[in-house]
This record gives C-alpha cells, structure tokens and sequence, in this order.
C-alpha cells in the first residue's frame, strides 16, 4: 500500500519542563505511522508527518493527551490567558508577603543547619513541593520500574514488593548527591565573596520564578531561559534507561535528566564552595521528592488527574514564592538596596537607631544583638568608627550570627560577649547591611559632620526594647534538683527531673543535669498568680505557656541557661555537667547565686521559630 505522509503543526499544552517535550516525543515516536516527530517545549507545538493510512489526526491527539498533555485550539482567548496570569500573579504577591511577614519564610532556613551558605530547610521543602512536579515527568517511569515486578512477587513478603520502587528512589537521591558533590568540588576552586554567594542566589531564584511559571503556563516566553542539558546527551540517558531492567541504575539515570527543580537547586550547590556542603543540599533536596514519588504507585490509582493538576499548580504557586523569596535575599547579599516587609527587616529611616558619640577622633557607637534584628545606626561622614556590639549569651544564633555590610565591604561573625567593628564612611547616605543569609537587615545612616543627631534606641526612642535589662533578682542557691537516669521500654536512656513553680519561686530553682542526653523537665505549677502560666528560657529565645500542674518539657542541652517566670519575679538555672554523678555541688551553688539574672525585651522573643 502506497504511503501518504501528511504535515501537522500542534499547539500542546500542559508542558513544565525540557522533559515533557521527550515524553511527548517518544511517544509519539513509538506509535505505529508516525514518520517523524519534533516537539519543542520552548515554542509548545509539535511538528509530526504521519502516514495518513496508517493514523489519523485524532489518532495523534489522542496519543498526547493519553500522556498526560492537551492539544490546544488554534484560537485561544488571549484576554482569558491575561486574565489568568494577572490572577497567579497576584496571588504570588500576596501569599509571598504574608509568609514574610508572619515570618514562615524563616522557618524554612533553620539555625541548626545554617553554618553553610545555604538554606538547607528550604531545599527540602522545595524538593517536597517540587515532587509533584516530578511525579508528572517520573512517574510513568517510576511505575514502570515497580508495578510489573510487584506483580510477579506476589507470595513474596512486603518488603520484596517495595524492593523495586525503593532501589528506584534510592538511585534518584545517590545520583542527586553525586551531582551536588561534583558541582560543590567546583565550587571550592573557585573563592565566592559573600556579593558571589548574593549573586547565585539571585541567580537560583530567578530560575526558581521562571520554573515556576513554566509550570503555571502563564509566560510561555519564559521556556526559552530554561536551561537544558544538549539533545545529544538526554537521547543518550533516555536510551540507556530504556535498555536498563535495574530499578537502581534507571533511578541512578533518572538524576541526570534535565529537570527545572534540579538545575536550580545545582546552582546552590555550587555557591557552597564545598564539594560536602553541595552533597548535603543536593541530598536534602532529593530527600524532599521521595515521599510522593515512592508512594506513586498507591497514589496513581487514587489521585484523579484534575486532583493532581491542582496540587500541581499549587505546588508551582509555592515554588514561585520561594524563588521571590531567593531573589529578596540574593539582591540583599549582592549588595543592592531594596524595600523591605518582613517583619526581621530594618526599621523605617525615620528612627536614627544608636547614634555615635565622638571621643578622641573617632565615633563610637554602642548597640546591643537581639537574636532576630539589628540595630540601624546613625554616624558622621568622614570620622572612623568603631562599633561596639554586645552579644548577650543566647543572642547569636544560626540566622544572625554573620553580618555583611557591602558598603564597607565587611564581613563579620559575631560571638558572645564584645564585638567590634571598624570602618570609614566617607559619604552620606543610607546603607543597607544584612545576615549572611539576607534575611535579618538594617540600615546604617551616615549624615554630613556637624548634624546633630538624636539620641535614640534600637527601637527608635523605646527604651522599654532597648535590650536585656538587670533584673536584680538572685537564684535561690540552697537546694538543687539533680537529673536521674531512667531506661525506657525501648532500651533507650534519658534522665528525668522535677521542679514545682510556687507564687514566690521555682523549687528547687537549680537543675543539674548531664551533657549530650535527653531530658524530660517536669514542672509542676502550683502557683495561682497569672504571670506564673508563662515560662520564659532567654538562650531558647522561647516563651512558653504554663499549665495548672505538670508541664513535661522535653530538651537536649549542650550549655548552661537561666528560665524565669512572666513577670521576671522568679528565676532558676539549669547547670550542665559531664556527669550528674561526680560534680562538684558547691561550685554549682557558688555559680549560681553569682549569676546576674536579667529582664529581656518582647523583641528577644519574636523570631523564636525561626533561630532556636
């Protein structure tokens, strides 16, 4: 029978990323009268030649929306797609502002995590947002590695039947990992300035946004800044996958294909500088995409596609603001100054902040840390300033413990006690300073010599928040509660220890207890005074709510640390030594009923979620 090859010209929709257009491709490549195939997610159409005696037109359309994709009209209502895309985009706005200023944004970069140039809570959120995402392109691939074997071990234990998907997801987060180590080792030959570091940042975001939009369909421009790994070689790992029957070596594959979510993510592994620190975010990231992808199976079958559409589109909303949220940051660290609506940001320019006193030729200003904002400063041009910064113990933690002025090119990792920073601002101006992670920022003013200047606090003339203020409260030092060892069910050791909170005081107000083991703290409220249903632990940056009765609190302390009641009326001290059992008592006493007790600021506690 004689061929008759046909030309047709489809516009596709539903494409996120470079991998859609391979999925489109090889399905339509596999199905029997298709001649030739080309399919390019920058422009979203497909130019197919078929042999009309074999398929049909239809036949085609069929075969793409099969794969998860729609074939569009050749007339779209363009004020609807404006429309459309008008809407997303205020709904980023406004979801990315109320995440910055309830501070949520911060809970995703946690202090525990952050003594690298990245924020690792963020990467495993995005990789859990983003696996949506990755359902829709690996999905099929994932099923096809683990449903077919599934069925054949069906007298097999359950573990033998997951053995597939897990080898599958396993090969994912090892060929992940491999790639942050790699590009992290290329990261350490080349030396990134903390503007660098902005810099990528600024980067990662902006492809963040851009593939969040791509997933949206709303600027279909944007698919042409994607970036993608050349033809030749994504045809060469399609072919090898296709050959593999080794769920391990088609997941280990599967991390190299070129994905939206993983190049972002590898341009924050390079700005680490460390092959280790890029391993670490990269295996976190992919950490993040496991729980969708390894429930896939049980999910396919019980997931409608208009259900997956919505999550997916709610998963690219989020993924847009977080890569606001990236850009925010990244402009901060190169240096740039921008508004800002968080609630950690600086206060307005009409507070002076600390004002500088000049004293034997130079201006000093003092100013004290507060673990979730800085101090705006105000200093003459002109004259050398030396920046006295105190530190009290609990006020430096993960998001603040590094400032960065790029005006002065200054970088500076504070410690607990006296800090001192020195620079010449030789114009005036306002200059914007930061966290090392851009989130926590401040201004310094510097105004003509001469200008007199107001005297004010941190807060602009609030002395009430100005700092952490003498209590003149002593710790009652004549009885302590030592922690006892108790072995749970689970063979696991903890220690366990009990106080009781009056209407005059914590008793015993010192607990000792031992380093490096888990403690249940028991406090019992006996107390009848309504200041005594808040708790306050300044190191923590926590306030917390006292029940009537038993209050069991669970900790893992590494130092020492003073709690008191609401109203700073009654304190105690929780003593960590090496071995609950050989300590020396009176030295305890001694420290403790030395100690200075101090009053700290509502400010000391607002960004308590975000740098425990």
């Amino acid at each position: 029978m004689a061929s008759d090859i046909r030309h047709i010209s489809l516009r596709i929709g539903g494409m996120t990323c470079i991998s859609c257009q391979q999925r489109i491709e090889n399905a339509l490549q596999k199905t029997k009268g298709i001649r030739k195939v080309k399919v390019s997610y920058s422009t979203g159409t497909a130019d197919v030649d078929f042999d009309i005696q074999q398929i049909s037109e239809s036949k085609i359309k069929n075969v793409i929306e099969e794969t998860g994709y729609s074939v569009l009209k050749e007339h779209t209502d363009r004020a609807q797609n404006k429309n459309r895309a008008v809407g997303f985009l205020i709904i980023i706005a406004a979801l990315y502002v109320l995440l910055e200023q309830s501070g949520i944004l911060n809970l995703l970069v946690p202090g525990q995590l952050a003594e690298t140039n990245m924020g690792y809570g963020m990467l495993f959120v995005i990789g859990l947002i983003t696996s949506v995402h990755c359902v829709a392109m690996c999905g099929g691939i994932n099923l096809s590695q683990c449903i077919t074997q599934n069925q054949s071990n069906e007298g097999e234990s359950r573990f033998a039947a997951l053995r597939p998907t897990f080898l599958y997801n396993l090969g994912r987060v090892v060929s992940y990992t491999i790639v942050g180590f790699i590009v992290g080792g290329l990261g350490s030959v080349i030396t990134f300035s903390t503007t660098a570091q902005g810099a990528l940042k600024l980067t990662a975001g902006i492809f963040m946004m851009i593939m969040g939009m791509n997933m949206l369909g709303i600027f279909p421009g944007l698919r042409r800044l994607t970036p993608r790994m050349p033809r030749i070689f994504s045809r060469r790992i399609n072919a090898e996958k296709a050959k593999s029957n080794s769920p391990l070596i088609v997941g280990l594959l599967n991390g190299l294909m070129p994905c939206g979510p993983l190049q972002s993510m590898q341009i924050y592994a390079l700005s680490t500088g460390s092959p280790f620190a890029g391993a670490l975010s990269m295996f976190l990231f992919s950490l993040g995409t496991v729980p969708l992808m390894f429930g896939i199976g049980a999910l396919s079958s019980m997931l409608s596609k208009k259900f997956t559409h919505k999550v997916m589109t709610a998963g690219a909303v989020l993924v847009t603001v977080l890569g606001l949220s990236m850009l925010s940051q990244g402009f901060t660290l190169s240096g740039f100054s921008i508004p800002s609506i968080s609630a950690n940001a600086s206060k307005t320019s009409e507070s002076t902040g600390d004002a500088a006193e000049i004293a034997d030729g130079e201006q000093i200003v003092n100013s004290t840390l507060q673990p979730g904002s800085y101090p705006e400063i105000t200093v003459h041009a002109g004259i050398p300033v030396k920046w006295v910064i105190d530190a009290p113990k609990g006020s430096v933690n993960g998001c603040n413990n590094a400032i960065y002025i790029p005006e002065y090119d200054i970088e500076y990792k504070f410690k607990t006690g006296e800090n001192i920073i020195e620079f010449m601002p030789d114009k005036t101006g306002q200059y914007n300073y930061s966290c090392w992670m851009g989130m926590i920022r401040s201004i310094i003013t510097v105004v003509d010599p001469g200008t007199e200047i107001p005297e004010a606090s941190d807060n602009g003339g609030d002395t009430s928040d100005s700092g952490p203020q003498p209590a003149n409260v002593q710790i009652p030092s004549d009885n302590m509660a030592i922690a006892e060892m108790v072995t749970k069910e689970d063979k696991t050791s903890i220690q366990q220890v009990k106080i009781t909170l009056t209407d005059e005081a914590f008793s015993p107000a010192i607990v000792v207890v031992q380093t490096g083991i888990p403690v249940e703290w028991v406090i019992d409220n006996q107390s009848e005074k309504d200041e005594n249903t808040t708790m306050i632990v300044p190191v923590y940056n926590l306030k917390g709510v006292l029940q009537k009765g038993e209050n069991s609190l669970g900790l893992n302390p590494t130092e020492d640390f003073d709690f008191s009641n609401g109203d700073n009326t009654a304190y105690g001290y929780v003593k960590v030594v090496d071995d609950i059992n050989n300590f020396d008592e009176e030295a305890v006493k001694k420290e403790v009923s030395e100690f200075e007790t101090l009053i700290y600021p509502p400010s000391w506690f607002q960004t308590a979620s975000c740098c425990q």
